[in-house]
């Protein structure tokens, strides 16, 4: 039941496609303007995509690369700085703070020596470097809160530090008491290595401004929509973005490694929103290929309207012309090509009319008899003689398609009706076939196309008269849409016989049609194929049943018939009776 559907669904849409030269224009259209478009949408989106995701990775790329840097030079900066100090402190006969609160004046020059000797150590994005002793007094500064900075977490991990070790983190620096905003901090803690007075359990805080060195990582975050991981040299987390996401295998990641302190940067990258870019540009090429389809659809069917709309109405007058209104006529407001089909159309339709008036007393005596193996029962020098006349009076009109016409028509039916000798050579046949297509080129226009290769040795060899025209005729009548398509006839010399060959390019049939071609059908039967089985009757009642037709064919590509027949050349005396 579905299967019906489908084929009634199907041979609905080929009907209006083959009976709508409208929707031909509007496909053709359509398919001019979708193969360029697709061509350079695709172009255009991988080229696109190509550069945007180019551009993408080197952001990224020049992000992660001054991160890396900023980094880098900030942790050397403070581990010089830290290195400078800590042996400056740590040499026992450099014993430069006595006591933590100067009592004296000697101690209080003492301890600005030292802030100074700090103080120099600062570069413009330092935000403090402090030395923190054991009971909390500090040296570096006045706005150091060291109630909360001993609250801090990194402080109290900084306290398990050994000798040599040092603690180098990221952090909001809000132990200040300067009301300022806490601010991003990268901090360095060492413990200093003197063991003489109030140096010994003391430590060293460097606190480097990193403002800059996360206005990187924001960057990638919400720029590159990356999700930032750092890692110190014993894989501890020292950043990570907030609401990190869960890895997936495709994600885009790049690792990279700082060196000298052999920290780890991860920076990763979802795929989805690493193409991004490369999605919306799809989507807007697909977006402009269907508006410029919508556009070309519209214009085609605003263009061939008017076409269509004057077509039409050429081939309804047409079909009132065979319908017997000779009066018919089309105004022309026009002269293109189809104001010019017009005018002869409107010619034609007039000498027609003024042909059949002449010879209407002629056609009341034309045959009545049966058509019966293609020998039609006439007056063969009546029908002559009257094809002449019309012949003469289309000349004498200047209808030269008509004349054109009933000339190779004359001459189709000259060897029709000759009854002479049944066998022929195959060049007498040949010779018909030429009249007989230059009678459906008049009929159908350059329509169709016809390819001959024919052995000379093959053209004197004798063939059934009429051999060739009925296999023609069902080509025309049966397996070409309105003389459209190509004809090849290839005769071959095969030692012991000749092999013809006509291929065609037209419908097709399948397997069980190819067959019934060749079986004898009634005289009354309408059915495709009739001439076919009286040619291959014929050859096997001339040459014998090992001769004959054979037929190859499928649907949708078009079709072979092979005829063989025996090498047999004409004798004199049947030369002279033809």
């Amino acid at each position: 039941m579905m299967f019906k559907v489908y084929k009634n669904i199907m041979e609905k849409i080929e009907r209006q496609f083959y009976g709508s030269i409208r929707t031909k224009m509007v496909l053709f259209f359509i398919m001019v303007a979708l193969i360029p478009l697709f061509l350079f949408g695709y172009l255009s989106y991988q080229k696109s995509s190509s550069i945007v995701n180019k551009q993408f990775n080197e952001y990224e790329n020049f992000a992660v690369s001054q991160l890396e840097k900023q980094i880098e030079n900030t942790i050397d900066q403070m581990y010089v700085v830290s290195n400078d100090i800590n042996h400056y402190l740590s040499d026992p006969t450099l014993i430069v703070i006595k006591e933590e609160l100067p009592r004296t004046y000697a101690g209080f020059i003492e301890k600005k020596n030292f802030e100074r000797f700090l103080e120099a150590h600062k570069t413009f994005n330092t935000k403090g470097i402090y030395l923190i002793t054991s009971s909390g007094y500090y040296y570096g500064g006045d706005h150091l809160n060291t109630q909360k900075l001993f609250q801090k977490p990194f402080w109290k991990e900084a306290g398990t530090l050994k000798q040599g070790e040092r603690w180098v983190g990221f952090y909001k620096a809000d132990h200040y008491d300067d009301n300022n905003p806490p601010q991003q901090t990268i901090g360095l803690v060492l413990p200093i290595q003197s063991q003489y007075g109030i140096l010994k359990g003391s430590k060293l805080l460097i606190e480097t401004n990193a403002e800059e060195l996360f206005s990187y990582i924001e960057f990638l975050e919400r720029d590159v929509h990356s999700f930032v991981t750092i890692h110190d040299d014993r894989h501890k987390v020292l950043y990570q973005t907030e609401n990190k996401m869960k890895s997936l295998p495709n994600d885009i990641v790049r690792v990279t490694t700082i060196d000298a302190y052999d920290w780890e940067i991860e920076v990763r990258v979802p795929e989805k929103l690493f193409y991004q870019s490369s999605k919306v540009i799809f989507n807007y090429t697909i977006l402009a290929i269907f508006f410029s389809i919508l556009l070309a659809s519209i214009l085609a069917m605003v263009f061939s309207a008017q076409i269509s709309k004057r077509i039409r109405k050429l081939k309804d007058s047409m079909e009132r012309v065979s319908a017997g209104h000779l009066q018919t006529q089309v105004a022309v407001k026009e002269y293109d090509e189809i104001g010019k089909l017009t005018i002869s159309f409107n010619q034609m339709v007039q000498q027609i009319k003024e042909l059949i008036d002449e010879i209407s007393e002629t056609e009341r005596l034309k045959r009545k008899a049966e058509l019966r193996a293609f020998h039609y029962q006439i007056n063969p020098h009546l029908l002559f003689n009257t094809l002449n006349s019309i012949q003469w009076k289309a000349r004498l009109s200047n209808a030269n398609e008509v004349q054109q016409m009933i000339y190779h028509l004359t001459e189709v039916l000259h060897e029709n009706l000759n009854f002479s000798d049944e066998l022929i050579p195959l060049k007498k046949e040949l010779d018909t076939i030429q009249h007989f297509l230059k009678v459906q080129e008049i009929r159908y226009g350059h329509t169709f196309e016809y390819e001959e290769m024919v052995r000379p040795e093959c053209s004197e060899y004798l063939v059934p008269r009429l051999s060739l025209q009925p296999l023609f005729e069902n080509i025309f009548f049966h397996a070409f849409d309105d003389g459209r398509g190509k004809i090849q006839l290839t005769v071959e010399d095969k030692s012991d016989f000749i092999l013809l060959t006509l291929i065609d390019n037209g419908k097709g049939m399948n397997e069980e049609n190819a067959l019934n071609l060749l079986k004898a059908q009634l005289p009354n039967e309408k059915a495709r194929g009739i001439g076919v089985n009286n040619v291959d009757q014929r050859v096997k009642l001339h040459f014998g049943n090992e001769y004959g037709l054979t037929i190859e064919s499928k649907q949708g590509i078009g079709t072979t018939l092979k005829m063989r027949w025996p090498k047999r050349r004409q004798t004199n005396d049947q030369s002279h009776s033809d």
